[in-house]
């Protein structure tokens, strides 16, 4: 998660909908993992505005030029440093999580602590090369969807989000080849919202893993893999949290003996 990504996240949260500085940002949002082999045009034709309004716009962001936010953006170099990290995760998981904290300390120092490093371990331990997992995320949390899906592709297992505003019956449909099922809810309302057709899902042989703010013992009845956070205030900070859990998450799978995950 780089400082191009929360720019354009802050922003997406704050803009007017209706504004074409808005339609930018979704363009750019939606084709953030092409970059760095993208042009200015290609961004401008989708907004359906111009290379200029392109270039105001990154200008709203800090940014010198479209260049320069580009660079910023997540490329093919930068990529290669995710196999690295699990690679060393093999090694040492509580290495990996130093190594991992060092390099990103300037935004994340805070998020990598107070995690329940027990279940942490618990929840590798129920993945599986080639299953898929699912994340039933909220607009704030989808960044961590990424996070999960660029650290565990390696290991050929598939992330897929799926929006908490779908029909039960349409998430149905989409959960239906998912192994591991995350729920993001951080006031728990959305899972009581839901509570008899994710009971019904967990009959079908579903498990589920929770990420709340608000823990209940009633939980207890659907999974017993709970992750009460403390979080702070912001969207920024409740993403940044969910991520490095995921990374964790990551890490402590990386490590287990290879026997243990095929």
């Amino acid at each position: 998660m780089n400082n191009a990504y929360i720019r354009l996240l802050v922003f997406l949260y704050t803009a007017e909908k209706s504004s074409v500085d808005y339609e930018i940002a979704v363009v750019l949002m939606r084709e953030y993992n092409r970059f760095p082999n993208i042009l200015i045009e290609d961004i401008a034709k989708q907004a359906c505005t111009t290379a200029s309004a392109v270039t105001k716009f990154c200008h709203k962001l800090n940014y010198k030029s479209f260049k320069e936010l580009r660079n910023d953006c997540i490329c093919d170099e930068q990529l290669q440093v995710i196999p690295k990290q699990l690679e060393f995760a093999q090694t040492s998981y509580k290495q990996a999580c130093l190594s991992y904290l060092e390099q990103e300390q300037h935004n994340l120092a805070f998020y990598m602590q107070y995690h329940d490093e027990a279940m942490i371990q618990k929840a590798a331990s129920l993945m599986r090369a080639g299953m898929e997992i699912s994340i039933c995320y909220a607009p704030y949390s989808y960044t961590c969807v990424h996070v999960m899906r660029n650290y565990l592709e390696m290991f050929h297992i598939q992330v897929q989000g799926v929006p908490r505003d779908l029909d039960e019956d349409f998430m149905a449909y989409r959960l239906k080849s998912s192994a591991l099922i995350w729920l993001i809810s951080l006031q728990g309302t959305w899972i009581k919202e839901h509570w008899n057709w994710l009971i019904k899902l967990k009959g079908e042989g579903k498990t589920f893993l929770i990420i709340t703010a608000t823990y209940e013992e009633t939980f207890k009845e659907l999974t017993p893999y709970i992750f009460p956070f403390q979080f702070k205030d912001t969207i920024l900070d409740t993403a940044a949290q969910i991520s490095c859990l995921f990374v964790k998450l990551a890490f402590a799978y990386a490590n287990f003996p290879k026997l243990e995950k095929s």
